[in-house]
């Protein structure tokens, strides 16, 4: 019953732990001659005090180590005062603990724990007061050097403390005294020193200030606590003006307090805690939903005892009954899934009833699927809300009369489904050019959903091969189920399309309808078949050209070259439909070589070689464009016949030929003339037929032009 404490290191502790007795309401210590405590040899004499109206200003003090303790009892202590903080201190009193006659006196009128402390007090004081030393073993000296260090910091400790719990102690050993001569309201600053210097150390003051006013600060702090089974857990926020702890407890039915705690209690921290400081106080062995009434007192350093809190508190029921057992957990009908659970025979005297849930993963949020507490003689439980096509775990939880619950372990029922996924549908499938093909297929909503079987095949009509599947595990972490497929096909195929189609299947491996197949162009690598002249017809004006077209069934385009020698490079002519089978070339020159070859071009941008080349040279056949218009004018007073006519063709290499018509009929040249007329005379007046004929110097001639008839 009581609170657990905390060992820690004795100088650091006692340090930390008299600095906490001092009141800061009260007074403060100073802050300069602080500053010079800088090396580990410096130490000083902590102080503490109240104002108590009629009687003056109340000091305690206390040396921080025990060599300047045992200094003051031995020479005694310095008591110095300054006004306000002016710094200009005078003595005003030298105090010494008792002598051996003034014990006798205090401790023959005391009796009770009161006698206990003086004598505890007054034998340290003996001990304190004798001399000691010795013979020094350098082998075993520092251990015991260590060893005696601990027991004296303990023995000062608990020397301290035990000063601190009882005026009457405290004004015997010297370690308290009230300054009677001071004015209401006026601040005081005191330094205690002992009377000589104590070995070791450097003492250095410890100013401390303090305004001669009444403390109207209470001493109320909170107690919280939690209501165990059987037990009750307390715990409060120390105030830093009291320490040593004392617990009492009023029974049920009952007016008195007693003790719950031997001796005080207190908590020990090391320097360099600065959490904050709390206490607590456990109680056992009590009896649940009865009412205790606590009182909780501290100590003062001035020995008041202080009550702080008295807080009523019930133990109650915190233990949960045995967890349900399941035995049976099955979907035994189309709607219906049976749980039976079992539990000790017989079951806890407090059973309430039972609570059953249901969750769609095993560690998710469990709801419950029945409007009320079951009651505690239930032990089964039909559930017909149950969600097909999703997992569906169970637990059973025991609720007793305290509302404590237990649970069984998550179990899942297995479901018969017979109902197959919905058809599946492809988003998208393409092939890339090295031939790698992704296909996305759309996520089916089943909560039951497992997975995808993906199929191949080169043509639609034949049989689908399996080429993947895509599945995961009811019970496994992995959640994600895959909806893009990747598949790898060979390029160099006649066949220029690949098919899928995709099936799904649920956790029950209910298959659905197959997708619709899906086909997927195979990136075209393979150039078309090269096209093939057939047949080439020369004319004079134009080259025609006749050939076989690209046997590829995908050949977009022809384009159809021309060159007039075979070291230049082809140059495209003209662009082809993918079915013409004929070109007619009438941009070409009399007696020029050209040299034409073709290429087909298909849909993917693949270009076949290029077609074996032909030649053809348009040739000259000598006929020249026949003469037009022509006439003839007779002049009868002259005797004479002119003519005249029309040519197309211009230059100095064109030159023409009359013919006149014999008695036979037949027409002879008759003159040559270089222009578009002739003239001549007609001999006796008579008739003649005349026709013209074109040449030119390179050896071609037009036909014979229409005759015109000059009648006699």
């Amino acid at each position: 019953m009581a609170k657990t404490l905390r060992s820690l290191a004795m100088p650091a502790l006692m340090l930390l732990l008299i600095a906490s007795m001092a009141d800061p309401v009260h007074g403060q210590a100073g802050n300069d001659d602080n500053a010079l405590i800088t090396d580990e040899f410096a130490t000083t004499i902590r102080i503490g005090g109240r104002y108590v109206e009629g009687t003056g200003i109340e000091l305690r003090y206390f040396p921080e180590k025990r060599i300047v303790l045992n200094t003051g009892f031995r020479e005694g202590f310095i008591i110095e005062r300054a006004d306000g903080d002016s710094g200009d201190f005078t003595e005003v009193a030298r105090v010494l603990p008792f002598t051996d006659a003034q014990w006798d006196a205090i401790m023959a009128q005391t009796e009770g724990e009161s006698l206990d402390l003086l004598d505890l007090a007054r034998g340290y004081l003996d001990i304190a007061r004798t001399e000691s030393g010795g013979a020094f073993d350098f082998e075993t000296g520092i251990r015991d050097m260590r060893a005696q260090r601990a027991d004296e910091d303990f023995e000062h400790a608990i020397f301290l403390l035990t000063s601190a719990r009882d005026a009457a102690v405290a004004e015997a050993l010297g370690m308290s005294f009230i300054d009677a001569d001071v004015t209401p309201g006026q601040n005081y600053t005191y330094r205690v020193m002992t009377v000589a210097d104590p070995p070791v150390y450097n003492l250095v003051p410890d100013p401390f200030t303090i305004t001669a006013e009444t403390d109207d600060l209470a001493y109320e702090n909170e107690v919280f606590f939690y209501e165990g089974d059987t037990w009750i857990n307390f715990f409060w926020v120390e105030d830093e003006r009291l320490s040593l702890y004392t617990v009492e407890r009023r029974d049920p039915g009952s007016e008195e307090f007693r003790p719950l705690t031997e001796a005080p209690q207190i908590q020990l921290r090391g320097a360099g805690f600065d959490a904050f400081e709390h206490g607590s106080f456990r109680d056992e062995e009590l009896e649940n939903y009865q009412v205790y009434t606590y009182r909780f007192y501290g100590q003062n350093m001035f020995g008041d005892r202080i009550l702080f809190a008295e807080v009523e508190a019930m133990p109650r029921d915190r233990t949960p009954p045995e967890s349900p057992r399941v035995v049976t957990l099955e979907h035994h009908k189309p709607r219906e899934v049976l749980l039976e659970w079992e539990m000790n025979d017989p079951p806890a005297p407090d059973l309430m009833g039972f609570v059953v849930a249901r969750s769609h993963e095993v560690e998710g949020e469990y709801r419950i699927i029945h409007p009320e507490l079951l009651p505690e003689t239930a032990r089964s439980l039909i559930d017909t809300t149950f969600v097909e096509g999703r997992p569906n775990y169970y637990v059973i939880q025991a609720v007793d009369t305290a509302f404590n619950v237990s649970s069984s372990l998550p179990v899942a029922v297995t479901l018969i489904d017979t109902i197959p996924p919905v058809k599946p549908v492809f988003l998208s499938g393409e092939a890339d050019s090295n031939g790698v093909v992704t296909l996305v297929v759309e996520k089916n909503e089943e909560p039951d959903l497992m997975g995808y079987r993906l199929f191949r095949s080169n043509d639609p009509e034949h049989e689908f091969s399996v080429i993947f599947e895509g599945f995961v595990d009811d019970d496994s972490l992995r959640h994600e189920i895959p909806t893009v497929f990747t598949d790898t096909i060979t390029l160099n195929s006649l066949t220029p399309e690949v098919y899928y189609k995709v099936q799904a299947l649920d956790f029950n491996f209910n298959q659905s309808e197959f997708s619709d197949v899906l086909a997927v162009s195979r990136p075209d690598t393979i150039p078309p078949i090269t096209p093939v002249f057939k047949r080439v017809v020369t004319g004079e004006h134009a080259v025609a050209l006749e050939f076989a077209p690209s046997g590829s069934r995908d050949v977009a385009i022809q384009k159809i070259y021309r060159k007039t020698d075979m070291a230049d490079s082809w140059m495209v002519l003209d662009t082809l439909a993918a079915g013409q089978s004929a070109y007619t070339d009438t941009l070409v020159v009399q007696g020029t070589m050209y040299y034409y070859s073709l290429r087909a071009i298909d849909f993917s941008g693949n270009w076949s070689d290029y077609a074996h080349p032909v030649a053809a040279r348009p040739y000259d056949s000598g006929v020249r464009p026949p003469v037009e218009n022509l006439q003839a004018v007779r002049d009868d007073e002259n005797e004479t016949v002119r003519l005249s006519w029309d040519y197309q063709l211009d230059g100095s290499h064109v030159f023409f030929v009359v013919y006149r018509q014999d008695d036979q009929g037949r027409f002879l040249q008759h003159r040559r003339t270089n222009d578009r007329q002739f003239e001549e005379s007609l001999r006796g007046g008579g008739g003649a037929v005349y026709a013209v004929k074109a040449f030119t110097s390179d050896g071609g001639q037009s036909p014979l032009s229409d005759a015109v008839v000059i009648p006699e």
